[in-house]
């Protein structure tokens, strides 16, 4: 495709208008006519619009969500909610796709007291674990997880994390559970059940731990997530399921966007919520919604996903997205 049918097309996609494209690369008004005339009995430009208006009408259509839920009397916000009943979590924020901080979910957990990292190190020090690795090696980590996988005795992540103030290079993440859910078995004891979930225990959960500073880029995950804190805290950036035109969602679930976005100017960012939990603490993080998390002190967390309702979204997620 040469420049000048680049510049149709992307003018098409951007919902510009094509002559002031064309007329802006150079083109003489004698070709920006003959192009016109082209782009107009093209029938993959007059598909390429048909679209272009249908995604226009479903922005639309997403948008009045946003306008909706800033209507409610306490905004678009992230609430903090202690010792929730099961129901009214499914109905207030499950089913409303709406996050929420909940406490007083694992008061009971010996975890919030036990897991240190010298106490880490005498259960289960000797277990081969699977973590991600290297990962200021390349932008794009999060996307390429399998090429940052490797194993270390789990004494070696922790002596590492006692060497460091702050990094993002070590992680051991919910994509290595595979591996980890039986090298970790030993801690599972340490954990109980949580009301909102299906099943009890840590079984079901995924184990995260790493420096200060490890990062998750943006991203929106294809199932509702809960975030539990167990040791040290974690901020999280947020920005709603119906921003998915503004969040540069450039492959997959990822975004090209980072937090420090909002520091500029730019007219078009959504709106961005922000907050931090600790132990003791669980974020639900819905299914859809853009997040980015960071950890503010050495951290151990646990996610879950056998909520007390469906959660089996990905399984129709079209395949073609992953692009």
């Amino acid at each position: 495709m040469s420049d000048k049918r680049q510049i149709v097309a992307q003018a098409v996609m951007d919902g510009a208008d094509i002559r002031e494209r064309l007329l802006a690369s150079g083109m003489t008004p004698a070709a920006v006519d003959y192009e016109i005339k082209r782009a107009e009995a093209d029938p993959v430009v007059i598909a390429a619009q048909r679209l272009r208006r249908q995604l226009a009408k479903r922005d639309w259509t997403l948008q009045l969500q946003g306008r909706l839920a800033g209507t409610r009397a306490d905004g678009l916000t992230i609430p903090t909610v202690a010792n929730i009943e099961p129901q009214r979590f499914i109905d207030e924020f499950y089913a409303a796709n709406r996050p929420v901080v909940l406490t007083g979910l694992v008061d009971h957990w010996p975890a919030l007291a036990k897991w240190t990292l010298d106490y880490l190190d005498s259960v289960v020090g000797d277990a081969l674990v699977e973590l991600q690795a290297e990962r200021g090696s390349a932008a794009d980590y999060e996307q390429a997880k399998d090429r940052h996988k490797r194993g270390a005795q789990f004494r070696t992540v922790t002596s590492a994390m006692r060497r460091v103030e702050s990094s993002n290079q070590f992680y051991i993440t919910a994509y290595n559970d595979t591996n980890n859910k039986v090298a970790l078995a030993k801690l599972w004891d340490d954990l109980g059940p949580v009301s909102i979930l299906r099943k009890s225990g840590g079984r079901d959960g995924f184990f995260w731990m790493g420096p200060k500073g490890t990062l998750t880029p943006f991203h929106h995950d294809l199932t509702n997530n809960l975030l539990v804190q167990v040791m040290g805290r974690k901020k999280s950036h947020l920005v709603p399921s119906w921003e998915v035109g503004r969040m540069k969602n450039s492959k997959h679930c990822f975004s090209d966007r980072s937090p420090a976005d909002w520091d500029t100017n730019d007219a078009n960012l959504p709106p961005m919520l922000e907050c931090t939990i600790g132990p003791g603490d669980a974020l639900f993080l819905p299914i859809g919604w853009w997040h980015h998390v960071e950890a503010l002190d050495h951290s151990i967390s646990m996610s879950f996903t056998n909520f007390a309702a469906d959660n089996g979204f990905f399984e129709d997620y079209p395949p073609d997205t992953r692009f």
